[in-house]
């Protein structure tokens, strides 16, 4: 018994130099040693950072204090992690855009138009006009105008949304006071003729190398050609010659694209689909929605024609029951009326007969004396006439009772 309590209580071996008795223990894998020199020796031979694992199971028997106290602190150590982590979070960046370009991209939103503005200090942003008028609710648009056969340029500032392109187009092929030059350089789009001519306007996000175009409807108001489509700053319009448009690569336009008002044309920019996935998404959602309104419209139509239907029977079913009412109480009014001009025209007759008869009831009354005297006499006379016809009885037989 000596010897197992010598056991347990003798020193333990270094387990790293396996010569001195160990004085320490390894908090995280329990390894013991005896110096600092087979502590470090330890560490990079195993490649164990000394540190206790907070997160190991710990039995409740061996739970206690010291083990309770490690567990508080590490809370608190995550809970000051998270804290750190949400003080460090960068700020939101703030908008560089003012006001205006806000509500210009806004509106443009609103009539189906992608509008991209540059930042400060690109050409673009720089000569861009385009400006939104509040108290009108319009757009006014820069554009810009390239005749690449003749290689000269043009702008028109303030553009009414509304405003058809072909008169714009019009008005920079006419001579213009101090504009000669430029008249004299675009003469072969003049002997063209308008109707020849294609207005073209680049699409966005397409290689430099392989550029795709829309063709534009001079014929149409600018702002319904402009829906569906992405424009940075303002729209640049392309005028070429019937020999150039070959060489051009123009695509389709947008579905919907002219159909006019301002819903469909919101409609057309979120129908566009090769402007990215988010825009198809869009147009389905659009969609759904749009069918969704319609039916929902439809349905109250219904439910409205359906209630002033019903509303309409109902009176109409009132006003019957009102008229046979008002029939049934002049009949009976009517038969009342009636039956009181008999009684009153029968009480008259009574009245009439019964003044009339006034002076005859002594005679009625004499001759009804007589009638029933002369009644009398005759019953008596045929009494007697039946005595006097009668056989007389048989001797011994008591004679009949004639009474």
């Amino acid at each position: 018994m000596a010897s197992t309590t010598e056991q347990q209580t003798a020193p333990q071996q270094c387990q790293v130099c396996l010569e001195k008795a160990a004085k320490y223990c390894c908090p995280r894998c329990q390894r013991r040693t005896c110096s600092l020199d087979c502590v470090k020796a330890h560490k990079d031979a195993s490649g164990c950072s000394g540190k206790r694992d907070r997160t190991a199971f710990v039995g409740r028997g061996e739970f206690d204090e010291r083990t309770f106290m490690s567990d508080y602190r590490f809370l608190e150590d995550v809970q000051l992690a998270e804290d750190i982590a949400k003080r460090s979070k960068p700020p939101a960046p703030k908008l560089d855009m003012p006001q205006f370009l806000q509500t210009l991209v806004y509106q443009a939103r609103r009539r189906g138009i992608q509008l991209h503005i540059l930042p400060p200090g690109m050409e673009k942003r720089r000569t861009n006009s385009t400006r939104y008028d509040g108290r009108q609710q319009t757009l006014y648009w820069h554009i810009d105008w390239r005749f690449p056969a003749a290689d000269v340029g043009a702008s028109s500032l303030k553009v009414h949304e509304n405003r058809v392109v072909a008169d714009l187009l019009r008005s920079h092929l006419a001579l213009q006071p101090g504009a000669a030059a430029r008249h004299h350089a675009v003469r072969e789009y003049n002997e063209a003729g308008l109707e020849a001519l294609t207005v073209v306007m680049r699409k966005e996000r397409t290689p430099a190398n392989a550029a795709e175009y829309f063709e534009i409807d001079i014929t149409r108001p600018l702002r319904q050609q402009l829906a569906g489509k992405v424009v940075v700053e303002y729209p640049t319009f392309l005028v070429l010659l019937p020999h150039e448009k070959e060489r051009c690569c123009i695509v389709a336009p947008p579905a919907g694209e002219g159909s006019g008002g301002q819903g469909r044309e919101a409609g057309a920019a979120t129908r566009q689909g090769e402007e990215g996935p988010a825009a198809a998404a869009a147009a389905a959602l659009t969609a759904a929605i749009e069918g969704k309104e319609a039916t929902l419209v439809a349905r109250a139509a219904a439910a409205a024609r359906k209630g002033e239907e019903e509303g309409l029977v109902a009176a109409a079913a009132a006003t019957a029951g009102e008229e046979a009412a008002l029939v049934a109480g002049a009949a009976a009014a009517a038969r009342e009326g009636e039956e009181g001009l008999v009684a009153a025209a029968a009480r008259q007759r009574v009245e009439e007969t019964a003044a009339a008869g006034a002076g005859d009831a002594a005679a009625l009354a004499a001759a009804s004396g007589k009638e029933v005297t002369l009644a009398g006499d005759l019953t008596v006379a045929a009494a007697a006439s039946a005595c006097a016809a009668a056989p007389e009885p048989a001797p011994g037989l008591p004679p009949h009772n004639l009474a």
